[in-house]
């Protein structure tokens, strides 16, 4: 058994970690740069020729964009998001203003587009007391709400499979109950795939190379926040309404869609939902990971149909290192629950199942997942957000030094089931239906 720390032991830690916080915003407030004062004279003027010029946000904060017309007025332009960049169209002469959103709403930078380039790329840092705060490791003042709102991972499963809510654990001899014509993609179905196929092998070579952005076992479940259930419950229900249209097919044969076709509200086209549900994740995420974030996808909502089915796989290595599935809304039959599986460590199979109001935190671009099981029901609609830290280019950093990063790579990454070969839903069916499959593999 632990022993708990003596209370004098505890006091001295807290007074040591509450020094070093000191220390190192003392320190970063002696090296920051003041913010310039915005210019009384910045102002578009006529020019020559068309610009292109991207904005790169450097800071963990949003900030504001403007134009800046003839008579040197404000003219708003949008937001750029933490970590992230935007580019516009311009023209000769005309020039713009960044400035810090909260606060005293600093100016960050000034430009005016001009000069040989065409092509022109802004770095916008932070200055004055906001580049004391970057200087600082993230922190998220809202961790209590987000640990209270995970779920217990071990939680049993019982009643029928459409009120789940729960991990199932599965190994080698529970897949040998699954009936191969429940799981994976089946005859017929597409081109792109061997019969009965529910594991990708073919993009999996930088498994081994990406780095874990957690401590954990790279997955977890949780329920909406307040904001999340705000931004999404009612305007989906109403959405599903008027705005519902075929999804087209996903390339790469990852999915059967398009011989099971499904369809799609499109969150691009509701700027307001889509910013809610990215922001409300990265702070969800970083607090996850311990690590700052940078955006580089949300997408969806995708609504899947019966027969649906997904082969287990990994994401791109370049941006989807911490991601989320958000589960919006579920019409299935009563055995119709419909997981995420999860390929694990050490030979183990985690089906994740969900209800509507929930989210799967996940490692996509190491750990392998996907829906095999085909879908039992009419409805299953889901929104999918990724992020990756802005210090992270992809596994093509030499070896050594992708392991090294964050919480780095474990010994035990390639024991998965698929690493012993594992690919189809007939491998470790009875012999009889991986014979009567035999005949069509070499699809």
């Amino acid at each position: 058994m632990s022993q708990r720390p003596a209370a004098g032991a505890t006091l001295r830690g807290l007074r040591f970690a509450l020094a070093l916080a000191f220390a190192l915003q003392t320190r970063a407030q002696d090296s920051v740069k003041p913010c310039p004062p915005p210019s009384p004279t910045l102002a578009s003027r006529g020019g020559e020729g068309t610009f292109t010029v991207t904005f790169q946000n450097d800071i963990d904060e949003e900030i504001s964009l403007f134009w800046i017309d003839s008579h040197g007025k404000e003219v708003p332009q949008g937001t750029i998001l933490p970590l992230a960049e935007t580019t516009r169209e311009s023209y000769g002469g005309h020039a713009f203003r960044v400035r810090q959103m909260g606060g005293a709403r600093e100016t960050l930078v000034e430009t005016v587009m001009e000069g040989a380039k065409r092509k022109i790329k802004i770095r916008v840092g932070a200055c004055g007391a906001l580049a004391a705060i970057q200087a600082l490791p993230p922190a998220s003042p809202r961790a209590a709400e987000f640990e209270a709102l995970l779920h217990d991972l071990g939680r049993p499963c019982s009643g029928p499979s459409r009120d789940w809510s729960c991990v199932r654990y599965l190994h080698t001899d529970d897949l040998r109950t699954r009936d191969p014509e429940a799981y994976g993609i089946q005859p017929n179905e597409t081109h792109a795939r061997r019969w009965y196929t529910t594991v990708d092998h073919t993009y999996v070579d930088q498994i081994n190379r990406i780095p874990k952005v957690t401590a954990g076992p790279g997955y977890a479940k949780m329920s909406f926040t307040q904001p999340m259930h705000d931004a999404l419950t009612e305007w989906y229900a109403a959405r599903r309404h008027d705005s519902m249209k075929p999804h087209g097919v996903i390339p790469g044969g990852y999915t059967n869609n398009d011989h099971v076709l499904i369809d799609k509200v499109n969150l691009d086209h509701f700027p307001e939902t889509h910013g809610a549900v990215l922001r409300e994740m990265r702070e969800i995420l970083q607090w996850w990971t311990g690590l700052r974030l940078k955006h580089t996808s949300t997408f969806g909502v995708r609504v899947y149909r019966r027969g649906s089915s997904l082969i287990d796989h990994v994401d791109r290595m370049d941006t989807h290192l911490a991601s989320a599935v958000v589960q919006i809304d579920q019409r299935v039959d009563a055995d119709g629950g419909w997981p995420l599986e999860l390929l694990l460590p050490n030979r183990t199979v985690a089906e994740v199942y969900t209800q509507p109001g929930e989210i799967i935190l996940y490692e996509g671009a190491w750990l392998r997942h996907g829906r095999p099981m085909r879908f039992k029901g009419d409805e299953f609609a889901n929104v999918f957000s990724h992020f990756a830290p802005p210090d992270w280019h992809g596994a093509h950093r030499s070896p050594s030094e992708s392991r090294e990063m964050y919480y780095g790579v474990p010994p035990d990454r390639l024991t998965t089931l698929a690493d012993d070969g594992y690919r189809k839903s007939t491998d470790f069916a009875p012999l009889q239906a991986a014979a009567a499959e035999t005949s069509h593999d070499e699809l």
